[in-house]
């Protein structure tokens, strides 16, 4: 009998009495196995809850996690979950419990201990440590990494496939990307376009009050183009990517129980692509490359889409982070690292940007936009939009402070007195423009 497609999926097991102490150990094991190894995740609040769905999944279950404060009396109850040895067993256990559990399941194949003390930390003690290092035996791999030597077509192929089932990676919208990629192609005409765009109601009157705005038709122009007329006096690749990103903003839509603060979220997205457009179009940066509308307008404003998945599916992280970053007074990034790293924002980007099939470009300018090596001039384009975006309070926090780096000035030959002088020049010229068009995108 030919199994459905849907059972080509495979899964992670977690099992956590309810009442437990540790939802932050769920959380961190749920997010590394689901962005670091592209598993489902199967949730169980007891043995018997978890052998059933070991007795219905069977060896499509890769791993089990037990999280667990008091000591297991029944070795029964873990044996049920091995397979007789198939699936990988982790216990995560107060360390003054383990050699108690030690004891007691040694004879039971491929188990392996992780004291609470240690969960977040690196080295070897450290809970993602274990896990790679284990997974890498049993031929695990890594999502990322075992992908990484090959050419881009073929890893981004790869990753398609192993993320296909993930429901916390969205993919970007059909239309947004089908807009991408005709933006590309010299063949296509305004006409193809226009239709093109059309063809989504949603998306034709906020961009009609989006183009039609002083930013974009200049100043002194009323109100009144029509879509074909905009796109051959802006100029189709320009209108095209706006396009893109009123549609976007239009169907990423935040789950009941997030918090995320999404009007914020696009108003440093937006800001940060308004200000990229500045400062390339003004030539107020020296760069050794041409670099094209679409890109650093798309790379500008997708730069954070990690956050947004953060935000969207893993709140209570995201919140942790922000938490993390006042009370250190550091960076969004810092933060990441500071607790544990495991599927940090710039990781999740490139993740969902190779999900949807983006140019390498484009996805390399997300994965490196905080702390970039080597960065190209599109890089150090986005790179100098986000953190001047929060120089103007544009930031995704109304106090997030900027964070430039070295590399970046290195490259660009500049100061961080440089980037003030550049910031009052935004000032200067249009940062209540800025602000008014970023309310059109993302009001009513």
């Amino acid at each position: 009998m030919t199994m459905p497609r849907s059972d080509d999926r495979e899964y992670a097991l977690i099992v956590q009495a309810t009442g437990q102490p540790q939802p932050l150990i769920a959380r961190f094991l749920n997010m590394l196995l689901t962005y670091r190894y592209g598993l489902d995740i199967i949730s169980a609040d007891s043995f018997a809850s978890a052998y059933a769905q070991v007795k219905k999944y069977g060896p499509r279950i890769h791993c089990a996690f037990v999280i667990e404060q008091e000591k297991i009396e029944s070795k029964k109850s873990i044996a049920s979950l091995s397979l007789n040895g198939n699936i990988l067993l982790f216990l995560l256990l107060p360390q003054k419990l383990i050699g108690d559990h030690q004891t007691l399941l040694h004879r039971i194949d491929n188990i392996h201990y992780c004291p609470w003390e240690s969960v977040f930390k690196g080295g070897d003690a450290g809970v993602q440590n274990i896990v790679g290092r284990i997974f890498a035996q049993g031929d695990i791999g890594d999502l990322y990494h075992a992908v990484q030597k090959l050419p881009f077509e073929v890893a981004q192929q790869k990753i398609e496939n192993r993320l296909k089932h993930l429901k916390t990676l969205p993919t970007l919208p059909a239309v947004a990307l089908k807009i991408m990629n005709m933006v590309e192609d010299p063949q296509t005409s305004v006409e193809d376009l226009d239709k093109v765009v059309t063809s989504d109601p949603a998306i034709v009157h906020k961009l009609l009050q989006v183009i039609n705005s002083p930013i974009f038709a200049g100043v002194g122009h009323k109100e009144g183009w029509p879509l074909k007329e905009a796109l051959v006096r802006i100029g189709r690749k320009k209108v095209a990517a706006i396009a893109q990103q009123v549609k976007l903003m239009n169907s990423l839509v935040k789950p009941q129980e997030s918090q995320f603060n999404l009007e914020r979220y696009w108003m440093h997205s937006v800001g940060c692509a308004l200000i990229a457009d500045r400062l390339y179009k003004n030539k107020m940066l020296a760069f050794q490359q041409s670099i094209a509308f679409n890109d650093y307008w798309i790379g500008s404003l997708l730069h954070d889409i990690g956050k947004l998945v953060l935000g969207f599916f893993f709140w209570s992280h995201f919140e942790e982070v922000l938490q993390t970053m006042h009370r250190l007074q550091c960076s969004f990034r810092a933060a990441e690292i500071e607790l544990g790293d495991v599927a940090n924002h710039e990781y999740l980007g490139k993740l969902l940007l190779m999900k949807s099939k983006v140019d390498k470009g484009l996805v390399d300018a997300v994965a490196t936009h905080a702390v970039p090596e080597n960065p190209s001039d599109l890089v150090c384009l986005v790179h100098l939009a986000n953190n001047l975006s929060k120089e103007l309070a544009m930031g995704y926090l109304p106090d997030e402070q900027p964070h430039y780096d070295p590399a970046v000035l290195a490259k660009l030959n500049l100061s961080e007195d440089d980037c003030g002088r550049i910031r009052d020049a935004l000032f200067a010229d249009g940062a209540k423009e800025i602000k008014e068009v970023v309310q059109r995108f993302i009001g009513d």
